[in-house]
């Protein structure tokens, strides 16, 4: 008989089957492994079956149960609906391995599902906000003893003013620009729907929070600290693209806005989103300055370098992740500090809009 033929695992593979002792010495060994070594491919399917394990271990994305996202499904189309419609149909559309595996029927319901999810969070922060309103008047007001003082703090008026009217939410609360964009690699690294939409509620709500605000104020935040980290990191770049009047806001929207997800090919894009969820989405703005000096040469010796930044070169991973860790200690820790809160830390913004 012929001996069956195994796969030899490698160590980030061998690692997720062994329960760490220490959970945080566990994540740093599976981070120092994602950098130096990286996911490995299966080689008869071309896939890395064992990524979206990894991804969950390293964003600690809660248990999840089927029921809860079949829930948000069967609550139909959210007020969000149409908008998601309008951009799922040219979403990665240039890659066809995506086609293959992605449909746009899943798309659009991973979509409507993190809509209502939203919108359950809008709702329950409006009723916090109006409930601390009422206690506080109540405590402004004057208490008047007799037959009509009652345990409960809030009138009849009162009550009905607590109930939010939910039809006059924005949409831009429920969905943003570029959701689409990024909810497409964990649909096509997952195994369900059900996994996809719970790594990709963690990764947006947690790791990325001010990035899908109505006025993503933290794309606009990103962009602003890529102008400060290129100026450092290669003033003559820095300088020439400034004398044509190329800020990041220009050139560096959709990079930013998709964490480089929009430049193919999407084999590529996994590899760097493995480097961005193990060391944090922060360091995008890092690859994005490495994609800009990976065609310096040409930059540098175009009368119009916006020909050029309209469309990037097709992603080349392991080289810019290595050039985006090379940048970290020409940093100044303040602003290193900036870049890594800018994804989420309210905090960090006034101090961004004044670089």
């Amino acid at each position: 008989m012929r001996r069956a033929h195994h796969k030899k695992r490698d160590q980030i593979e061998s690692a997720l089957r062994k329960p760490p002792i220490v959970v945080d010495q566990g994540l740093s060994e599976l981070r120092y492994l994602i950098l130096t070594q990286g996911l490995s491919n299966d080689p008869e399917s071309d896939f890395c079956t064992y990524r979206p394990y990894v991804w969950s271990l390293l964003l600690k994305v809660p248990p999840s149960q089927a029921k809860n996202y079949i829930n948000l499904i069967h609550r139909g189309a959210s007020p969000a609906y149409s908008k998601i419609r309008n951009d799922t149909f040219r979403t990665l559309t240039t890659d066809i391995l995506f086609q293959r595996r992605v449909s746009e029927t899943s798309l659009i319901r991973i979509l409507n599902a993190l809509a209502w999810r939203r919108w359950d969070d809008y709702r329950d922060r409006q009723h916090r906000e109006q409930v601390r309103q009422l206690r506080v008047e109540s405590r402004q007001k004057p208490h008047s003893p007799g037959p009509s003082s009652s345990r409960n703090p809030y009138s009849s008026s009162e009550a009905s003013y607590m109930n939010v009217d939910m039809a006059n939410i924005s949409v831009s609360e429920l969905y943003v620009q570029g959701l689409n964009v990024l909810a497409a690699p964990f649909l096509y690294t997952c195994n369900s729907e059900t996994q996809a939409f719970a790594i990709l509620d963690t990764f947006v709500h947690t790791c990325c929070p001010l990035y899908i605000r109505p006025m993503l104020d933290g794309v606009h935040l990103g962009l602003k600290i890529l102008d400060a980290c290129l100026q450092i990191i290669d003033p003559t770049l820095y300088s020439y693209l400034k004398s044509k009047l190329l800020t990041a806001e220009l050139y560096g929207f959709a990079s930013v806005l998709t964490m480089s997800a929009c430049t193919p090919p999407l084999n590529e894009v996994l590899i760097l989103w493995d480097f961005l969820i193990a060391f944090g989405p922060h360091m995008n703005i890092l690859a994005v300055i490495a994609q800009l000096l990976l065609i310096r040469d040409s930059l540098l010796a175009s009368q119009s370098p916006m020909a050029l930044l309209r469309t990037f070169p097709p992603l080349q991973a392991k080289k810019v992740i290595t050039l985006a860790v090379s940048f970290v200690p020409q940093l100044p820790d303040e602003l290193y500090d900036l870049l890594v809160r800018h994804p989420y830390d309210e905090g960090a913004a006034e101090k961004i809009r004044s670089l």
